[in-house]
């Protein structure tokens, strides 16, 4: 049951209750980055802070003469300082500011972006608060919290999400293991409504089985959804497809619905809800799996004369960090060097790698490597990123632009 508090009113008078708000002083050249749109402050960009804050407090970034800039969920003993949620003194941080803005988010995916029941309905800064994810999966919303002044609304955002057509669960998937370092609990669980975590989303003519709680991530990944749709024009009738690291089937199923030969290939825990959405969409009969490690399997497969018309490839992020940057294009090199030798000539790749720390330039240049190492030539047929609903602030540049899927034609040299 949930507990009820008492509202007790501050009667402090204005200016004693602004020597209370904790304050980090920012440089000039701070506040104009906050200006152009900087959310996250990181300890080095603070020179000094005045007054006492906890972990998921209000806090004030100021100029050196104490004048107001932004207000910002603070956490003190954290590399992340503090999480910037407004530019307004006067702005109350309330139950009607995470509404107004949770809910004008989902209108934007729905009106502006056309899209209908499954996608990303709040992405953190670029939809004004720091720290909050919220994905869609049909009735199903599924949560994520990296800020601990977020973590305080947690069971009124739920109570929001339920307010909107069609949701009648909430979960938390506060599992991911950064939560630690922010000194937050790791959990999971059913928030508010229905207990019922699983259900059927459709993308495209392709339909998926997702449960919010034991999925990967939020539950499903949902930043490949236009890249996926994308592949279906490469595919037609008798089309030889390979699916590398195919996960669930995002790549795979949709070149099968459109009446590919696919070869799947993914561990064993993976492959089973593989197979369970091949049934779901009655396309077994044009689906074989291969178990196994994807970098080893498909180094086997070159001394095999099969060959592919088109090749997916979306490992998991090598790259973790910018120390493992030359490990991470270690393996990107290999597994693209791999497919690029099980093409056949004119053949397409779909390669993709969802490491921020690598940069676009970084991955296409690790792309012509693996070409030149392979013997063979690769063009650029299409550049792609996340799909629409994972809104990326301008002011981030590349590191908000973390998914790249590039379509490479590939032939000998």
């Amino acid at each position: 049951m949930e507990k009820k508090t008492e509202k007790v009113e501050n009667k402090a008078p204005a200016a004693e209750r602004k020597s209370e708000i904790p304050k980090l002083f920012v440089s000039i050249g701070v506040e104009e980055e906050i200006k152009r749109g900087l959310y996250v402050l990181s300890a080095r960009q603070v020179e000094k802070i005045k007054g006492e804050a906890k972990a998921g407090d209000l806090s004030w970034a100021v100029d050196g003469t104490g004048k107001f800039i932004a207000q910002a969920f603070i956490n003190p003993q954290n590399q992340i300082l503090a999480q910037i949620v407004s530019l307004w003194e006067k702005e109350k941080i309330d139950d009607a500011f995470f509404q107004k803005k949770i809910l004008a988010a989902d209108e934007f995916r729905r009106k502006g972006l056309g899209l209908k029941n499954s996608y990303r309905l709040f992405y953190g800064e670029a939809d004004g608060i720091p720290g909050l994810v919220v994905d869609r999966f049909e009735n199903i919303c599924s949560l994520q919290i990296s800020c601990p002044g977020v973590e305080k609304w947690k069971q009124k955002i739920a109570d929001f999400l339920l307010t909107i057509e069609g949701i009648t669960t909430v979960v938390e998937r506060n599992d991911f293991r950064n939560r630690e370092k922010l000194g937050l609990e790791a959990m999971k669980g059913v928030l508010a409504g229905n207990p019922k975590v699983q259900t059927v989303i459709s993308e495209g003519d392709v339909k998926f089985e997702v449960d919010a709680i034991r999925g990967h991530k939020t539950g499903f990944y949902l930043d490949q959804t236009e890249n996926r749709l994308a592949l279906e024009k490469y595919c037609s009738e008798g089309t030889q497809m390979l699916d590398v690291f195919s996960y669930t089937g995002g790549f795979g199923l949709h070149a099968a619905v459109r009446g590919a030969n696919v070869v799947m290939i993914d561990l064993p825990e993976a492959l089973g809800q593989a197979k369970r959405n091949a049934a779901l969409n009655n396309v077994e009969s044009k689906i074989t799996f291969l178990e196994g490690r994807a970098i080893e399997e498909t180094k086997k497969m070159i001394s095999n004369p099969k060959r592919y018309d088109i090749i997916s490839v979306d490992p998991p992020a090598f790259v973790q960090k910018p120390s493992d940057i030359a490990k991470g294009k270690s393996a990107y090199h290999q597994i693209n060097y791999n497919c690029m030798k099980l093409l056949k000539e004119n053949g397409i790749l779909v390669t993709s790698s969802c490491s921020a720390a690598l940069s676009l330039d970084e991955f296409i240049s690790v792309l012509s490597e693996a070409a030149n190492h392979a013997a063979k030539r690769a063009e650029i047929v299409e550049v792609r990123f996340q799909s629409r609903d994972h809104i990326v602030p301008a002011h981030t540049k590349r590191f908000g632009s973390y998914l790249k899927c590039i379509f490479l034609r590939v032939h000998d040299k």
